[in-house]
């Protein structure tokens, strides 16, 4: 029951974003009146098979509302049958402390295959402050006995945030 109760509001949650916001309603990372330098952070996005994908995302920063990379690969998967294809978005943050909201999250091709396989969703907000000329990606591990997103450093690949925890996939 708990199962059925998650994928319906995931699918409610999911569907309020593709029709009652459309993507103009999404802010970009950087403020519009932001002249200076920048930091990337990019989503990622891993395919699990043709069907389920494990999305690792920032959603939001200073409390303005990002495109987001489950909605743009539900949207790029529409009308595809039972395959999804990952779209993994990216962002300029501008330089200097920011509040983040992170997200790991399965998804599959189908609400149908969600209903009988393991999925997780698990969303929290962090401290991050992006350096100049650095690389930034939204990492994490979705298992049986956790489901976990933070912030890594490209270059090192050492978490630059601290992570967000949430239960495993087992049922």
């Amino acid at each position: 029951m708990k199962r059925i109760a998650f994928l319906a509001a995931t699918a409610l949650s999911l569907s309020g974003c593709t029709s009652f916001k459309s993507f103009s309603a999404f802010e970009p990372a950087t403020p519009a009146d932001y002249t200076g330098p920048t930091a990337n952070v990019a989503d990622q996005v891993v395919a699990v098979s043709p069907q389920q994908l494990h999305v690792f995302e920032m959603t939001q920063v200073d409390g303005r509302r990002l495109a987001s990379s489950s909605v743009a690969t539900t949207r790029a998967g529409q009308g595809s049958g039972m395959t999804v294809a990952p779209v993994a978005l990216t962002n300029e943050l501008p330089l200097g402390p920011a509040r983040v909201r992170l997200q790991a999250a399965t998804q599959y091709a189908s609400p149908v295959l969600g209903m009988s396989h393991p999925h997780c969703r698990t969303v929290g907000e962090v401290d991050f402050t992006p350096a100049e000329g650095r690389r930034y990606a939204v990492a994490g591990r979705i298992a049986a006995d956790a489901c976990e997103v933070w912030i890594e450093d490209l270059a090192s690949k050492q978490a630059v945030t601290e992570k967000i925890s949430g239960p495993g996939t087992q049922p």
